[in-house]
């Protein structure tokens, strides 16, 4: 059953992808909106808060337990952000592709801040990682943009390798739904926080009802998102989180192969054609991802 879980959660993953490109491409104005439009689809988490805080035991963890948290919340919204713009640079398999950094990069910032010392086969996946990402940077047809959009994943797997780190230890001080509570808080604040400048509000307000028209796909998306974090905290909890991990390293393959399936059965209304380019390279790359975080798992 583990193994289930393991494949629906990448292949959700790859829905939420293939979606947001196509809503870069043809309903964005401007790549950040992706960021708000999530912030407001977020908001669900809190109406039926009234219902339920009653069973939730809820009690004060302290300041510093909230402020990890809203920040954790923040700083993925913000690599959102650049993950939005990268979008706009590179199709969507290849976007995906490069999330495979996260757990080289966790390795490497648990060696700097924690003196975690690493292991050849740590040194070994990280290398193949580096390799197999530049090996995707290659295959990339764009070559204008797409040094920006890896330099840019690059950043947001940063960035969420950071959240991971902040998270573990707040989940070792608070339960996950009162986290989970502070995390969207952050996530809803920093997404929103763009409409603070006068000009984001004006272009914002310039495309309200091409994005009112995409409420309900916005929405589709989110939960998604949704139920792919639950496939995935679900395989964790059934089975070993490194074996987990290199399963879901297939959330390219399922990104390219939906893009390329939904080319061809909703007659180019969604996917990239882009995604037929040098597929073997692409999928080559994504086996040797795999490879490299199953050693540093």
């Amino acid at each position: 059953m583990w193994l289930v879980f393991s494949l629906f959660a990448p292949f959700f993953f790859a829905v939420v992808h293939v979606m947001d490109s196509y809503c870069v491409e043809d309903v964005f104005e401007k790549p950040w909106m992706g960021m708000i439009t999530s912030a407001i689809a977020s908001v669900i988490v809190f109406l039926p808060l009234p219902y339920i805080l009653p069973f939730l035991n809820w009690s004060f963890p302290g300041w510093h337990i909230v402020i990890a948290a809203f920040a954790s919340g923040a700083l993925i919204q913000l690599s959102q952000g650049l993950y939005f713009q990268s979008m706009s640079y590179s199709e969507a398999g290849i976007i995906a592709a490069y999330w495979n950094m996260i757990p080289a990069l966790i390795v490497i910032l648990s060696l700097v801040f924690f003196g975690n010392t690493l292991s050849i086969y740590e040194y070994i996946g990280i290398a193949i990682l580096v390799i197999a990402s530049t090996y995707i940077l290659l295959a990339d047809e764009n070559f204008e943009f797409r040094i920006k959009a890896f330099l840019m994943m690059l950043c947001a797997s940063l960035m969420q390798s950071m959240t991971y780190l902040v998270l573990d230890a707040v989940y070792k001080t608070i339960s996950f739904g009162h986290a989970f509570i502070y995390v969207t808080a952050g996530i809803v604040c920093a997404g929103l926080s763009p409409l603070l400048a006068k000009n984001t509000r004006i272009i914002f307000q310039r495309n309200a009802n091409t994005l009112s028209k995409g409420s309900r796909m916005f929405i589709l998306i989110e939960i998604a998102n949704l139920i792919a974090l639950a496939c995935a905290e679900k395989a964790i909890d059934l089975y070993k989180p490194s074996i987990v991990a290199a399963v879901e390293t297939t959330m390219p393959a399922f990104t390219f192969a939906l893009s390329i399936g939904l080319l061809y059965t909703t007659a180019c209304k969604f996917g990239d054609i882009r995604s037929k380019n040098k597929i073997y390279t692409k999928l080559a790359a994504v086996g040797l991802m795999t490879i490299g975080v199953i050693l540093v798992s």
